[in-house]
């Protein structure tokens, strides 16, 4: 098990582990990143570069080496283009049920743990931060349970540092109420993720007009239905990557896409690499769940 340097651009590498708590990724980017959302919390730290903006639902904030970004699940969020200047970013994606028993929180509890989306990074999170960043980028995944251990150092020091102190238990994991016909819209749109349906086609699936449709999934989700669509899409296509040796192409039809090209760029429009660098660079570190 090794992480190579191989760049998926002429001077852009990208560096990508995963396991049972989600994704890391070293990654030196320029290009923007379309609004999206996913069900992860996400954490994103400069280790380079030029600083480079995002936009967090109605919210400008700055990657900075002295300002990193937390977002609770469901967030909807965007990178804008840093002009042809990369900015070298440990993005960590990380699985609820893995960082709730890390932290030591309930099942029940909000998924708003963290109440700020731009923080000032503290002397202990940079500390662990270049830790893992150097973990990955240097070949050190063979071992797994040294880099296991810095990753769990570095998720406990955001919680001590970051997290809201008093968090709300009892409720949905989105922090709303979920309309039954919403519930029944989650769960025709994960199981049709080769299908590709329709905004239309999923409000009329629980009988419901298009525009009602949309309110009540955002009022109960906090997102678009298109945004949930699409990070249904792009799980599947992770999963896929990783997984199997399908060929590109036959994923992009298994996904419902016309072209392999359509296929390409909506994958790199939300990760930020092409579909055959990431496949290329994606290494699975084997460990259970804390």
């Amino acid at each position: 098990m090794s992480i190579t340097t191989v760049p998926h651009d002429a001077d852009k590498p990208v560096w990508i582990l995963q396991g049972s708590f989600g994704r890391a990724t070293v990654n030196l980017i320029s290009r923007p990143l379309v609004a999206h959302a996913h069900s992860q919390y996400q954490f994103l730290f400069k280790l380079g570069g030029s600083d480079c903006h995002f936009r967090i639902e109605s919210e400008d904030c700055m990657l900075t080496d002295e300002r990193a970004i937390c977002m609770n699940p469901w967030v909807e969020h965007a990178k804008s283009s840093s002009n042809d200047a990369p900015s070298l970013i440990l993005s960590l994606v990380i699985e609820a049920p893995w960082l709730r028993t890390q932290l030591q929180l309930g099942e029940g509890g909000t998924a708003s743990i963290f109440p700020q989306r731009a923080v000032v990074v503290t002397p202990d999170v940079r500390h662990h931060v270049d830790r893992i960043a150097a973990a990955i980028t240097n070949h050190l995944v063979d071992e797994d349970d040294r880099c296991m251990h810095i990753l769990e150092d570095l998720i406990t020091a955001l919680g001590r540092d970051f997290a809201d102190p008093v968090l709300t238990a009892g409720i949905t994991p989105s922090g709303r109420p979920v309309d039954f016909r919403i519930r029944k819209a989650l769960d025709f749109i994960k199981h049709a993720p080769v299908a590709n349906p329709t905004v239309a086609q999923v409000a009329a699936q629980v009988g419901l007009s298009r525009s009602r449709f949309f309110e009540q999934f955002r009022r109960c989700m906090g997102i678009s239905p298109q945004h949930y669509i699409d990070w249904v899409r792009m799980s599947h296509a992770i999963h896929l990557l990783g997984a199997s040796n399908k060929p590109l192409a036959d994923i992009a039809t298994e996904l419902g896409f016309e072209e392999h090209s359509h296929f390409t760029r909506f994958f790199a429009q939300h990760m930020g690499v092409p579909p055959s660098e990431f496949r290329r660079h994606s290494v699975s570190l084997r460990t259970e769940a804390p």
